[in-house]
């Protein structure tokens, strides 16, 4: 009895241990999306972690339900009218907040440290503008299929094969 308990218990943590690798995989490669991003927008400009936020967003393709899409901001909380966030996040010095609206949002929740909570709708009166972002779409095994807006892609491209991101073989050049 004490034998069964005992293999029960080991297949058990066995289960576990293999359910918790696919996850720890996308929160990898969804934290590398966001490091390369932050390295692209950063060989253009400068952008000052002390004055900029990222606002992260991920949902379904509407396309093609097996591959879901991740759309990266940076933006100036001076400029931040009524987002609905609840928590705020830092990666690699920059503050980070999840709208929570899309239904893929709960996998960008995971890749990030949390930090304490903080006010970052400053905006006295709405401000509309061009936001300049980046597009990828993933499939199911995180392979990156498509990066988007077509200028950039190449370089933002160059930088997540550094970091040993990989792409599909039905990828979109």
């Amino acid at each position: 009895m004490k034998k069964q308990k005992y293999l029960l218990f080991i297949l058990l943590i066995l289960i576990i241990s293999c359910n918790a690798v696919p996850s720890s995989k996308k929160n990898n490669t969804i934290k590398n999306i966001v490091i390369s991003f932050i390295e692209f927008k950063n060989r253009q400009t400068r952008i000052d972690a002390q004055k900029n936020i990222i606002i992260p967003s991920a949902q379904i393709d509407e396309f093609n339900k097996d591959n879901y899409w991740i759309d990266l901001h940076f933006i100036n909380p001076e400029l931040l009218l009524n987002f609905k966030y609840s928590k705020v996040y830092e990666i690699e010095g920059y503050k980070l907040i999840i709208g929570e609206e899309l239904n893929k949002c709960y996998l960008l929740k995971n890749s990030f440290k949390e930090v304490p909570y903080e006010k970052l709708n400053k905006a006295k009166f709405p401000f509309t503008y061009s936001t300049d972002n980046l597009h990828i779409t993933l499939n199911s095994k995180d392979e990156i299929i498509e990066i988007s807006p077509q200028e950039k892609f190449g370089a933002i491209k160059s930088i997540l094969e550094k970091k040993g991101q990989k792409f599909s073989k039905d990828y979109i050049d």
